[in-house]
């Protein structure tokens, strides 16, 4: 399969109906790529798990190429992300977390366009999503936390200044 192929599914272009789920994770990893790669493929990485919850046997319709190809992309990107990182994955995605919301939605919240902040809510909310599962049975400290809720709040807000 060719890398057009590949890049198609990475942002959700042929995600299989029944992974519909994964399509936000997907573009969240793409749309974050070049500035953090490590963060990327740690969503990834998530889609990937998510994808064999959602059907372990892969025997929706097109479902076990995707969670191939899926799989073969994240492999290749642990071994390029993984000599790139000195810290680990959840203070690396925490920060990032936090510096993303300091940046794209607190700050940006009166200088981005709206469609701008939805689709900035949107990976946001994707970012903490990973990092919960990451995280685990470990906590997340307060100001994370106060910083997703504020997502949280946001997403409505921002959804309705775009359809404006």
């Amino acid at each position: 399969m060719g890398s057009t192929s590949e890049e198609n599914i990475m942002d959700g272009e042929i995600v299989p109906s029944s992974l519909a789920v994964l399509v936000p994770i997907l573009r969240a990893a793409n749309s974050i790529e070049l500035e953090n790669p490590r963060v990327a493929f740690l969503c990834r990485w998530y889609a990937v798990e998510k994808a064999h919850t959602i059907d372990p046997t892969s025997s929706g319709h097109g479902v076990r190429q995707f969670k191939t190809n899926l799989l073969r992309k994240v492999e290749r990107e642990e071994e390029i992300t993984q000599k790139h990182t000195n810290r680990t994955d959840p203070r690396e995605l925490l920060n990032y977390y936090q510096t993303f919301y300091e940046t794209r939605i607190r700050d940006g919240e009166f200088t981005k366009e709206p469609e701008g902040m939805v689709t900035n809510v949107q990976i946001a909310t994707v970012l903490y999503e990973v990092l919960k599962t990451i995280l685990a049975h470990r906590t997340i400290d307060e100001k994370t936390k106060k910083y997703a809720a504020d997502v949280e709040n946001k997403k409505g807000q921002e959804a309705t200044k775009a359809m404006m």
